[in-house]
């Protein structure tokens, strides 16, 4: 099973509103009952979804299942640039109410992994009341991180800007000079999967001042609009050997929720790597039971 998926045979696109084209790969049947539309980490993009889709392709439930590239990242244009934190959210909002128009009987279950997991909150939060979705999931939520990984990202940007500042030299707003401080040993400790992860060419490596500020927003609006996605079913699991999130604050954060549902799996932060097919599991149980 390929870890990392980075070809683009098969990728499909979608074109917002303003013409930026967002790119996804899919997973199991097209006219599946279910799918599970999942949003990925910062640094990564939606190939990091492959050993989850596939095996949730494998299983013999009528799942689809979709994994999106962010503004900025993945195959999308301008890598490493996010201009506006509104405007990534208004991406897949978009997308997901193209998905629910084009097939107006499926049940959209909106995921998202690590970052992706505020990016979901926020546009689960926008589209609150609307029938667009049927519940949210959580994979290793990063609702709030260990304090040396907050460190380390402070100390990288301020480091950055310092440098900039010194030289007196004129940055263009689009161009990525602010590196990511993730090492692959804080995803996972698997061998052949901290090689993956280093020859991966499409993950990001530096970003810009936008897609912090970005970040940060998004991260800000998640807190505040987790109380506003409405009666959907959540459904999170936590690594228990995750390195970067801090799980007991982020589950102690979900449990305001009234229909919350918590797990955990003895894996890595990149629990898709390492236990894909039981998180495959997990995802299927909840969304069968996850009401009409």
């Amino acid at each position: 099973m390929m870890i990392i998926e980075s070809a683009t045979d098969g990728v499909q696109t979608f074109a917002q509103p303003d013409g930026y084209r967002t790119h996804y790969r899919s997973w199991g049947s097209e006219t599946a009952s279910d799918l599970v539309v999942m949003l990925h980490g910062g640094m990564s993009h939606s190939g990091w979804q492959a050993p989850l889709g596939t095996r949730i392709a494998e299983r013999p439930d009528d799942i689809g299942f979709l994994a999106v590239d962010l503004r900025g990242s993945g195959l999308n244009a301008t890598r490493g640039h996010i201009p506006d934190g509104d405007l990534a959210v208004s991406d897949i909002v978009e997308l997901l109410r193209s998905l629910k128009a084009a097939r107006p009987g499926v049940r959209i279950h909106l995921a998202g992994w690590c970052f992706g997991a505020q990016m979901a909150t926020v546009a689960a939060a926008r589209l609150a009341g609307r029938s667009t979705l049927a519940s949210l999931l959580m994979v290793c939520p990063g609702f709030f991180f260990n304090q040396r990984y907050e460190d380390v990202l402070d100390r990288s940007v301020d480091a950055a800007i310092e440098v900039v500042e010194l030289l007196s030299v004129s940055v263009a707003p689009e161009r990525p000079f602010i590196r990511i401080p993730l090492r692959p040993t804080d995803f996972t400790d698997r061998p052949e999967m901290l090689a993956a992860i280093d020859a991966d060419q499409l993950k990001l490596s530096h970003v810009t001042v936008g897609t912090i500020d970005s970040w940060g927003e998004i991260a800000e609006r998640s807190e505040k609009e987790y109380a506003q996605i409405g009666s959907l079913p959540v459904w999170a699991v936590f690594g228990e050997r995750d390195r970067l999130v801090d799980n007991n604050r982020v589950a102690e954060f979900l449990r305001s929720h009234p229909d919350l549902e918590v797990h955990q799996i003895d894996a890595g932060h990149a629990i898709q790597f390492e236990q894909s097919a039981a998180l495959a599991g997990l995802i299927v149980d909840f969304v069968r039971k996850a009401p009409s």
